[in-house]
């Protein structure tokens, strides 16, 4: 069961920019002016704009998102409580590039005792704090996030059928092997290395002028490429949420990561 993207999240994890910055976006959505770019590159082909512009005056008077004006432009930017609700339902984002202090943190809970939802409910928020299946019941995570998992395991009444262990002392063989099997590292960074080579696609199919698109008017090429665009990074999206972000010492070389990260953030029209 795998988290489901709400048009409200790509709003707020495109302006955050996945919470390494408050970004400031100078008017999108073309609320202000013309000018879309910037932003509008994060929806979904399949949400319309207007649907979209509604979704942007929601969270505005949610305070998710504000307008600041600086010399003259107007902004959009993520407010606090924005970053609160992105730390709250994406916790391990701000996990990212954490220097680890060398300690495992276990989780294993008894299967028989916790009913069948409530057991998919627990793997699902295991897997979004990061935690890698060891085995059927035993979960494992490099991340100091126990406290985070005690909340949640006190306020849905399991905590009562749950072990946790933290310790420095853990015997695990080939570290890289290990890693790759219970995190699937390998896979994870083909689904990165994929989103490269579509953009490395892109900039050079941007060099080709073909008939079809010499006839098209500026508006209708601008739209077209900003729905690749969105494409391409609502799928980066999803790799991101896969993502337990584990300490650099276990990821696969060369990891492309942070290259995936550099080139989406980059595209502009």
């Amino acid at each position: 069961m795998k988290k489901l993207f709400k048009p409200k999240d790509v709003l707020l994890l495109g302006l955050a920019g996945l919470l390494d910055a408050a970004e400031e976006i100078r008017d999108p959505f073309r609320l202000m002016s013309s000018s879309y770019k910037s932003m509008y590159g994060w929806v979904p082909r399949r949400y319309k704009r207007h649907n979209f512009n509604q979704l942007i005056s929601r969270s505005l008077k949610a305070q998710l998102i504000e307008k600041v004006e600086k010399n003259g432009e107007v902004y959009m930017r993520v407010t606090t409580g924005g970053k609160k609700t992105i730390q709250r339902d994406f916790p391990m984002l701000s996990l990212q590039n954490k220097s680890w202090d060398r300690k495992w943190r276990i989780v294993m809970f008894d299967v028989e005792e916790i009913n069948k939802q409530v057991r998919e409910r627990l793997r699902v928020k295991l897997k979004e704090l990061g935690f890698g299946m060891l085995q059927k019941s035993v979960f494992i995570s490099p991340h100091d996030i126990l406290k985070d998992f005690l909340e949640f395991s006190e306020s849905s009444g399991i905590s009562d059928y749950l072990y946790l262990l933290e310790t420095q002392n853990l015997t695990v063989g080939d570290k890289d092997e290990f890693a790759n099997r219970i995190w699937k590292l390998d896979e994870l960074n083909e689904r990165y290395k994929d989103i490269i080579d579509q953009i490395d696609q892109i900039k050079n199919s941007h060099m080709i002028v073909d008939s079809d698109r010499v006839k098209k008017s500026d508006s209708q090429m601008e739209e077209e490429v900003c729905g690749v665009y969105a494409d391409i990074r609502n799928s980066w999206l999803k790799i991101v949420i896969d993502d337990a972000f584990l300490p650099k010492t276990f990821l696969p070389k060369p990891w492309y990561g942070e290259k995936a990260k550099k080139l989406v953030r980059g595209l502009t029209l």
